[in-house]
């Protein structure tokens, strides 16, 4: 590389020069710039945004949560909680609102028990089974009080009337002896049994209960000492002093003639058979101790266009139940209708059917007892038994 050597600038005599040139008076010529590349070319100006279409101004979608459902068979339920911030939900600005709900909880106590209030036995058993929370919710006595009260119509309608507390069980093992389908007849004498249906409960809360083998109730009865059989013998009616105070049950049977064979007797039986709620609960019911009694039987010898027969609670509570059942007119059925017609009230109960054939001779019906050997005596349950001949 060589090296120029820098010119020097030209010496002026100031003695000879009275000013200097105007060539020394301009400035040095400046070093020509280097060549540089173009700029770029500016962006083209972006388009105006178009304007959205109202479908797109919606609010914005939000994600889908699915809430699963403990129970089988329930379909779940789908809840959209809005992700986007408060302005674009377009809600009202409100302090309260902005708070978040807190999550649905399927396993709430108090919703499941009212939501068992309107299952029926197997229905419970099955949601118990699905799961261990609802096993022991469903363990409580008060949601099996519930379903075996109103399966008999037995739910207090006052404030003043509620059925009394079982003995020694629990109402979850009263309803599974109550509507297990079972019957008196089951266990006695089933050969004879042609069918049966269930009429109701009554609530019995005084040791005295009035039976009757008419729609009607006598002015007059015998005295007590005297025994059931002369009061039934005369009029057709008598008062039991020692039955068992709670709830009772109460069935309608058609049995065959115990008199005749089967094959020779076309008669029909009609059998209001009513029973303590706790009875199929019994040992001495069980192994065939406990057996009915014949209290009586009442003989019509007019021929009679009716079946009829009752069974009160000897309470004083108990008279605006007895005057809607012996009020007839309202419940029973025309006179050329055959069928049995039932009604039930909180504290009574009676039976009814029509005989088409007016060539009866009469009726005869019959009252029996079973009563509790092993305790104090008491009465656990009564059949009338009517019969034409």
């Amino acid at each position: 590389m060589e090296l120029r050597k820098r010119p020097r600038p030209r010496r002026v005599d100031p003695d000879f020069v009275s000013s200097p040139p105007a060539s020394l008076l301009l400035p040095p010529p400046r070093k020509r710039a280097r060549r540089q590349a173009a700029p770029p070319a500016a962006p083209a100006p972006a388009p105006a945004p178009a304007r959205p279409s109202p479908a797109a101004r919606r609010r914005p979608t939000c994600a889908r949560v699915i809430i699963q459902s403990p129970v089988a068979g329930l379909q779940p339920s789908v809840c959209c909680p809005c992700e986007a911030p408060l302005r674009a939900c377009r809600l009202p600005r409100a302090s309260f609102l902005a708070r978040r709900r807190p999550p649905f909880d399927w396993y709430e106590a108090d919703m499941w028990t009212e939501v068992a209030k309107y299952l029926f036995g197997a229905e419970l058993v099955r949601l118990s089974s699905t799961c261990r929370w609802f096993r022991r919710l469903l363990a409580d006595e008060f949601i099996w009080r519930h379903a075996f009260l109103r399966d008999l119509s037995l739910l207090p309608a006052a404030a003043d009337r509620y059925p009394p507390r079982p003995l020694h069980r629990s109402w979850r093992l009263l309803y599974a002896a109550a509507f297990n389908g079972a019957h008196s007849y089951w266990f006695r004498r089933s050969s004879r049994h042609i069918g049966a249906y269930r009429i109701g409960g009554f609530l019995l809360e005084s040791p005295y209960m009035l039976l009757t083998a008419k729609l009607a109730v006598p002015q007059w009865l015998p005295p007590q000492e005297d025994g059931p059989q002369i009061a039934i013998e005369m009029t057709g009616a008598c008062v039991l002093p020692n039955a068992r105070p709670g709830i009772w049950i109460t069935d309608f049977h058609l049995v065959r003639c115990p008199n005749c064979t089967l094959n020779k007797c076309a008669g029909v039986l009609q059998v209001l058979d009513a029973r303590h709620c706790e009875l199929f609960l019994e040992q001495g019911f069980w192994n065939g101790t406990w057996e009915y009694e014949d209290l009586g039987d009442h003989y019509n010898d007019e021929e009679t266009p009716t079946a009829a027969c009752a069974i009160f609670n000897a309470s004083t509570r108990a008279h605006e139940s007895i005057s809607c059942v012996l009020h007839s007119k309202s419940w029973v059925r025309r006179c050329d209708d055959p069928q049995p017609k039932a009604h039930c009230r909180p504290y009574a109960v009676a039976l009814n059917s029509n005989l088409l054939s007016n060539s009866n001779q009469g009726l005869v019906s019959r009252f029996q007892a079973m009563r509790d050997t092993t305790g104090n005596g008491q009465i656990v349950s009564i059949r009338i038994t009517q019969q034409i001949y």
